[in-house]
């Protein structure tokens, strides 16, 4: 089945410098030549890489796993989360750390065919070199690529949950959250129950196993459609998030766009965040040095607001769905807008 372009919004873009987005030893999933289990411990105790075998699709997925810097006495939630347009498993590490310090355990994936990979080829070619490639990736077939990604890596977590020296009888699978940032946002709503509407058909790729969704930046086109009709079988509680400025040199999704699922998804437990003066890149945790003190501010609050949201509909802690509900906003004050429904 082949999905036209406009279906993914594809304002995917999540750098604007290679430098700013890639880690000096990160390798993109193409370049993994071993199909043997690979697992290496990062310098923090709690952090794991690993590359995870998808033997039915020919793909090697590689992940990086947050695990809780503490001794949980239950299985503890999870958190997936799907890296933007060029990105990397290295994506959002402030989140992954914040989250997994929190008692969750946070697996950040890397899509192969829109992931790093995409652009390095041709970094020596500049700016305008770079954008033609990621451009020719926010296809259709990456996304049914990344909707796979996910839905394997969903199936792994129970194989390993079973029986894994790492992950072992550590899993609440029975409350696992999916975020993610730009095509990675756009990934989580597919997942979360978009509707593709193709001539006089609709696809939708829904996983039941998901209870609880973060999209950050999300690509928005609605193609003359409604989007109640686009976004309204989405039945899960959602977290937006999107700032004044959060526009990209890939797609057409505009700054006011992004905010659009958040009213066309009719469920109860939505929650918008419009941080004012944020932009594309303040979610995806890969900064420049002259970004680093107003992105952390940011952050911080992305952090904290997602943490209440996921606590609330993953942990099931009914105090902090009404901090979500009754003070979050204040919380906030001038820096963002904030809607609940």
């Amino acid at each position: 089945m082949r999905l036209p372009l406009w279906l993914l919004g594809c304002s995917c873009l999540t750098m604007l410098s290679p430098l700013a987005h890639a880690a000096p030893s990160m390798k993109t999933a193409s370049e993994f030549q071993s199909k043997a289990a690979v697992s290496s411990v990062s310098p923090k105790q709690n952090v794991t890489y690993q590359i995870w075998e998808d033997l039915s699709r020919g793909r090697s997925i590689p992940v990086k796993i947050y695990m809780p810097s503490t001794s949980a006495k239950s299985p503890a939630p999870v958190l997936v989360f799907s890296h933007g347009l060029g990105g990397t498993r290295e994506a959002a590490g402030y989140l992954g750390e914040y989250l997994s310090a929190r008692g969750y355990v946070c697996i950040h994936i890397q899509h192969p065919g829109s992931d790093s990979g995409v652009w390095q080829p041709v970094a020596t070619g500049g700016r305008e070199a770079i954008l033609a490639e990621m451009k020719t990736a926010a296809n259709a077939a990456n996304l049914k690529f990344r909707v796979g990604d996910v839905t394997f890596v969903l199936d792994e977590l129970e194989k390993r949950n079973a029986s894994d020296p790492l992950l072992g009888s550590k899993l609440n699978l029975s409350a696992i959250g999916l975020a993610g940032h730009s095509f990675g946002a756009g990934t989580t709503l597919a997942l979360s129950g978009q509707n593709y509407p193709v001539g006089p058909r609709t696809f939708n790729f829904r996983d039941s196993r998901i209870k609880a969704a973060v999209y950050l930046s999300p690509p928005v086109n609605l193609r003359n459609r409604q989007a109640e009709e686009i976004f309204g079988s989405i039945e899960i509680p959602g977290l937006l998030m999107t700032g004044t400025d959060d526009v990209s040199p890939i797609g057409e999704t505009t700054a006011r766009q992004r905010v659009i699922p958040f009213h066309g998804i009719k469920a109860p437990g939505q929650y918008l965040v419009n941080f004012q003066g944020g932009d594309h890149m303040i979610f995806s945790g890969h900064t420049t040095p002259l970004r680093v003190n107003s992105d952390e501010k940011f952050q911080h609050m992305i952090n904290k607001v997602t943490g209440a949201f996921l606590d609330a509909y993953l942990k099931g802690d009914a105090s902090q769905r009404a901090w979500l509900k009754n003070d979050c906003g204040a919380y906030l004050g001038k820096a963002a807008d904030f809607q609940s429904k």
